[in-house]
């Protein structure tokens, strides 16, 4: 075969020459590549102004860090030293909040409340106040002063006289009833049905002094005149009900309820609390507070 006779196309000659210069261009990149790998140093030293940043960088993740600690993880108290003092709950600042023995998230509720226009005539406001230690509350009342409010209710109650009072039964009197009754009215008639709502009956006359703005020279007048059945209060399932019901309860924190709710559900317990005395284990309960509430409970 002589291969000088062999003739090639226009196009197969192109073909050639263009993988001719393929193979030889991967070769030549390939070289330049390992050589520059050996050749160059890559090691890197980072100047001030780099080092700088990378410090801020890390700065701003310890604070993202701080603030997502700060937002989720659980409330834990501050054992500060405390005292008791004469203050007024609606100019007293978060310094001696904190020195009465509050824990500093309750000294921002209260702070906020006042913030959103809320008074305090007295210490059961205080009490209503959302995550407030209502023990330390009830152990402070007689420190409390209440010289930049004036509590006023605009009552157009008719004035009896004493021989033209007339006895009532307290858990089922509605606000025509009551309103009849001397220095009441419409108002203050409403607002004892609505705390005996929220209550679930009264098993006491002694509780109508619980009512904001009810005050205690009106109260000695109609106590001699009300009459209670005990059977008429609605009383609480603690087996069936979840925290946030029982918190809507006047007479049970949030605190309480939380810890009724777990000890239901604790290992011994399974969902069921099969005897009131049992909340008594609770450090959430003393015995006042325990006899106060545990007429609005049942367990089945």
């Amino acid at each position: 075969m002589n291969l000088n006779k062999i003739k090639y196309s226009r196009g197969q000659q192109i073909i050639f020459v263009v993988l001719s210069c393929f193979i030889i261009g991967c070769f030549t990149i390939n070289w330049g590549i390992k050589k520059f790998n050996f050749d160059k140093d890559i090691s890197f030293t980072p100047d001030s102004t780099t080092i700088a940043e990378i410090k801020n960088f890390e700065n701003k993740l310890d604070s993202i860090e701080w603030q997502r600690q700060r937002e989720f993880s659980p409330r834990r108290p501050m054992n500060l030293p405390h005292e008791k003092f004469e203050f007024d709950p609606n100019t007293i600042d978060s310094i001696h909040i904190l020195k009465l023995g509050f824990q500093p998230y309750m000294a921002h509720n209260w702070l906020q409340y006042r913030r959103h226009k809320g008074k305090i005539y007295n210490h059961k406001k205080l009490r209503a106040i959302y995550g407030i230690d209502t023990l330390l509350v009830d152990s402070l009342k007689d420190f409390m002063v209440f010289h930049s409010v004036k509590p006023s209710i605009k009552d157009s109650s008719t004035i009896y006289k004493p021989e033209e009072y007339f006895t009532f039964e307290i858990n089922s009197a509605d606000t025509a009833l009551l309103s009849k009754l001397p220095e009441i009215g419409k108002s203050r008639a409403t607002m004892i049905v609505a705390y005996r709502r929220d209550l679930g009956g009264f098993y006491s006359a002694e509780q109508l002094r619980e009512i904001e703005n009810l005050p205690d020279s009106i109260i000695d007048k109609i106590i001699p005149y009300v009459s209670i059945e005990h059977d008429s209060i609605k009383k609480i399932n603690i087996n069936h009900s979840g925290i946030k019901h029982l918190h809507q309860h006047p007479y049970i924190s949030y605190y309480q309820a939380k810890a009724i709710y777990n000890l239901r559900w604790d290992k011994k317990h399974n969902g069921k609390i099969e005897d009131l005395d049992e909340l008594l284990k609770l450090k959430e309960f003393d015995k006042e507070s325990f006899e106060k509430v545990k007429i609005y409970l049942k367990t089945n």
